[in-house]
């Protein structure tokens, strides 16, 4: 044979194992694998015991997949990354549990339990991020737990056969004693007689269909009297926050009250003897008016003799007319003097010897004139 064909056929041998141990290696270092498409989903736990990377991920007591990573999270609690099956599909309504896979060997499974009271449906998509994730018992603690209780029941139970050693001893004690006994007994069926009355007593009041109808709708109503009670102690209570609030606002109407009395205390006598004299004032007022109005009345002086004498009220009335004509008359001559002055107080040398130099007229006449 060829050299060359046979150191070819031992190379394709060895790719050819490579290739197949580097597929053995990531299968084996993954854990079983499927060839179908998956998808990865994080759950957060309180805690993981016996879970590390590789534990199956169970449904029903099917493998659906693996756990792929376990991280421990800073704030309490563990978080673990599957890598679920897509053709096995997982619900919202089905929560995570860690649980164990067998009690030889104490092995933990993730298994997703059916949650009947949830009625959402959707399933789970790639990337989700659950934080139910439940831990189941574990039997040794549960085994544990049974030991404290066996113990504190056993002591229980050896408390109790002290205390029936007591009682029989008791027991024994009365037997010795026939007559005491006998009281005891005698005293204990008229106790049992006493309790027969009272319950005779008790049936013949609720024995009557009436009242115990009534009874019933009684305690039917209770709950509404109880809400209608609830419902008086709020209104109170709110009248009572109404009437601080009003308490405290008159508290400070009256500190600002005394803050504005406060100098009129000061300053009462003051304000008093200020009060008497404008009291005086008013009064002596009054009575002056009292005395114009009673001359008034009785015809005296002018304005008297004004309101009620017609000759006075017609010669006051004359008066008024000519001095009303004297304004008319005195107008002319009040303009006459205002352009005068106006005259002298733009040209003052009208006046004098310039201006009877220069042959104006000169004088109030005069320039009245050149005005004209």
């Amino acid at each position: 044979m060829d050299e060359r064909v046979l150191s070819f056929r031992v190379g394709v041998v060895v790719v050819a194992a490579i290739t197949v141990t580097v597929i053995l290696v990531f299968l084996f270092a993954t854990g079983p694998q499927t060839l179908g498409p998956t998808y990865t989903v994080k759950i957060r736990f309180p805690r993981a015991p016996g879970v590390s990377v590789n534990t199956p991920v169970r449904k029903s007591g099917i493998t659906i997949g693996r756990v792929t990573k376990v991280d421990l999270l800073a704030e309490g609690g563990v978080l673990l990354t599957l890598r679920l099956d897509k053709d096995k599909p997982v619900r919202l309504n089905e929560y995570p549990r860690i649980s164990t896979g067998s009690l030889v060997t104490g092995d933990a499974v993730v298994e997703f339990v059916l949650n009947e009271a949830d009625p959402n449906t959707q399933l789970l998509k790639d990337g989700d991020y659950l934080t139910n994730g439940q831990v189941a018992g574990d039997p040794f603690e549960v085994l544990l737990g049974l030991e404290q209780r066996m113990a504190g029941a056993f002591s229980s139970i050896e408390e109790a056969a002290n205390r029936a050693s007591v009682i029989l001893e008791n027991l024994q004690w009365l037997g010795s004693d026939r007559a005491r006994f006998q009281e005891l007994l005698a005293k204990t069926e008229s106790a049992i007689n006493s309790f027969d009355r009272a319950m005779s007593s008790i049936d013949a009041v609720l024995g009557d269909q009436q009242l115990r109808d009534e009874l019933r709708r009684a305690l039917a109503d209770l709950p509404g009297v109880f809400q209608e009670a609830r419902r008086t102690l709020e209104q109170t209570r709110t009248t009572l926050g109404n009437f601080d609030q009003v308490t405290r606002r008159a508290e400070s109407n009256l500190a600002n009250l005394e803050k504005f009395t406060t100098p009129l205390a000061e300053r009462g006598e003051r304000i008093v003897a200020s009060i008497e004299g404008s009291a005086d004032n008013l009064d002596t007022l009054l009575q002056q008016i009292v005395h114009l109005m009673d001359g008034i009345n009785q015809r005296q002086g002018t304005l008297g003799k004004l309101v009620y004498e017609d000759d006075v009220y017609n010669k006051v009335l004359t008066a008024v007319e000519d001095l009303q004509n004297v304004v008319r008359q005195l107008r002319p001559v009040v303009n006459d003097i205002r352009v005068f002055t106006d005259k002298i107080a733009r040209d003052p040398s009208q006046l004098g010897v310039r201006g009877a130099l220069e042959n104006r007229p000169t004088g109030l006449k005069g320039s009245i004139l050149l005005e004209r």
